[in-house]
């Protein structure tokens, strides 16, 4: 069995330095709800660790708590379509890497969460690939997260959490039923990379699939290839001229994640209601199933439609 392939999508993990503004962004645009902060996992009384880096690249600190009682809530949920986006605020500067790649690279889209059937054993498994655990937090000696240093090719990391409980998924269901939320199913991300082959080969050597060729398409100037990781694709594209979909933030920032992904039932339609709300279409695709719409003003993430 190919690594994640029993892994559930639980967040995408967006670091902001106003929470507020882009949950109410994404709302304004009419992309996604905001559903309040997502429940701690796990609530329960007695003893909590966190590890972690102080800075990008190491320096891991460890503090002990006394857990159970009140809560205070830092991050905001944007439920768009089936995505639970994390919306977390974090202040640039010294303290943590978090802190620190907000520094260096503005806000943005630097892990997904999956529910692994055993997350002490991929945890294992991807630690023996030579990722470094960069984050954990646990209770009563049982993980609830971790982040595993994944950065190497599109610098995005991969965190992990035990399966969903009962009441977990209840409140996931509650969210995607909201009147509000559109119908569009979660594909993955696009993320802007040096090279494409390379970043396969990468994911390939932690254990992933290879999803399909090579792509290009001269409307968006990119080439592509993918991989999968649990239920989602993510997509590596290399810009092929300047005008590239990509090349503005890889020339900002560097490779990172550029782009969320869903498929849409009617891409007319959609494009029309996002027009009228005040979205910018920037492109679409040759075979014009996949649009392009702006959303960087807050979180400095596209949204990619594709055509179902």
């Amino acid at each position: 069995m190919n690594m994640g392939e029993d892994w559930e999508l639980n967040h995408v993990g967006l670091m902001v330095t106003n929470r507020d503004a882009a949950l109410g962004h994404f709302q304004n645009l009419g992309i996604g709800v905001s559903v309040g902060p997502q429940p701690l996992l796990p609530h329960e009384d007695g003893q909590g660790s966190l590890t972690y880096y102080r800075t990008l690249k190491g320096d891991p600190v460890t503090h002990t708590y006394p857990t159970g009682g009140a809560h205070n809530f830092r991050d905001g949920e944007s439920q768009i379509g089936d995505c639970q986006l994390e919306c977390y605020a974090m202040r640039p500067g010294p303290g943590m890497f978090i802190s620190e790649y907000l520094a260096e690279k503005g806000p943005g889209i630097n892990h997904i969460c999956f529910n692994a059937h055993d997350v002490e054993a991929d945890t294992r498994m991807l630690l023996g690939k030579d990722c470094d655990l960069v984050f954990n937090a646990s209770v009563n000696g049982r993980t609830s997260e971790n982040y595993l240093d994944t950065r190497e090719h599109g610098d995005l990391m991969i965190s992990l959490r035990p399966p969903s409980t009962e009441w977990e998924k209840a409140w996931k269901a509650n969210n995607e039923a909201h009147p509000l939320v559109q119908g569009w199913r979660f594909l993955g991300v696009g993320l802007g990379v040096d090279s494409a082959d390379a970043s396969v080969a990468y994911y390939e050597s932690l254990g992933f699939r290879a999803v399909g060729e090579a792509t290009e398409d001269a409307q968006l100037a990119i080439r592509s290839r993918a991989v999968r990781v649990g239920p989602l694709v993510l997509e590596f594209s290399e810009a092929t001229d300047d005008d590239s979909i990509c090349a503005d933030s890889l020339a900002r920032r560097g490779e990172g994640v550029n782009d969320i992904a869903f498929e849409v039932v009617d891409l007319e339609a959609e494009q029309a209601r996002l027009l009228a709300r005040g979205a910018e279409l920037l492109r679409r695709s040759e075979d014009g199933k996949t649009l392009y719409v702006d959303t960087r003003a807050e979180g400095n993430i596209m949204l990619r439609l594709v055509q179902g």
